[in-house]
């Protein structure tokens, strides 16, 4: 009868004490979490992301490109994320690299090709007709090509955005090209602010030239001060 006695009191203390070992266990991830929360390195590494928890007292074990932190509940994983919020990000399973993933399609962005004029004068009478220039101040290129685009493109015309990055000694320009639809492959280059081109060969090549708009923003580096 004793014996029953005894058994009954550690069952009922293992029914209390076990919500607080599991609570113990699930604290391990949390306390990991507000580690890597209350700190910031841009261009920490996975070899210094595994030396940094190590010094915290976590055993931890660089990967090719994640760090496995070995926790009494487990193992969990983290991948140093660069300059997003926070050290790393946390993973149940094993990340899986994917490798490179092309966001932009080949030939979207050509490099030094240069365009023929069109000679059309029917084709030069009809561009004029849709646009009054200048159609944004001087130096606000960007705006006013887009516009021209968005334009020539809305009557049906094939556009082509030219691009001269920026130097030491140049702001940089944008302007759109306008293909001749009776004459597949001719073109007429369009200022924003001085119109219509012709005479002129530097608006018929340009060191970039693309289709769509927003691919000025895969040309254009941003670059971070920190």
């Amino acid at each position: 009868m004793r014996v029953l006695k005894v058994n009954f009191i550690i069952l009922i203390l293992i029914f209390y004490l076990s919500p607080l070992i599991c609570t113990s266990y699930g604290a391990e991830e949390n306390d990991l979490w507000l580690l890597v929360s209350s700190y910031e390195d841009v261009g920490i590494t996975v070899q210094d992301l595994a030396f940094f928890l190590a010094t915290h007292g976590y055993d931890a074990r660089p990967e090719k490109s994640y760090v496995t932190v070995i926790l009494s509940s487990g193992e969990v994983y983290l991948t140093p994320n660069g300059a997003s919020p926070r050290l790393a990000d946390l993973w149940a399973i094993p990340p899986t690299p994917t490798g490179l993933i092309m966001l932009i399609p080949e030939e979207s962005i050509q490099k030094d090709v240069k365009y023929e004029e069109s000679k059309n004068k029917k084709f030069f009478k009809t561009l004029s007709r849709y646009v009054l220039f200048p159609v944004t101040p001087l130096g606000m290129c960007y705006d006013g090509s887009q516009h021209l685009g968005e334009t020539y493109s809305s009557f049906g015309y094939n556009v082509k955005y030219m691009y001269d990055p920026s130097q030491f000694d140049w702001q940089g320009h944008l302007w759109v090209l306008v293909e001749d639809d009776e004459q597949p492959d001719y073109w007429l280059a369009v200022d924003n602010y001085y119109g219509i081109m012709t005479q002129n060969e530097y608006y018929y090549v340009a060191p970039y030239s693309f289709e769509e708009f927003e691919y000025l923003d895969s040309i254009n580096p941003k670059w971070r001060l920190l």
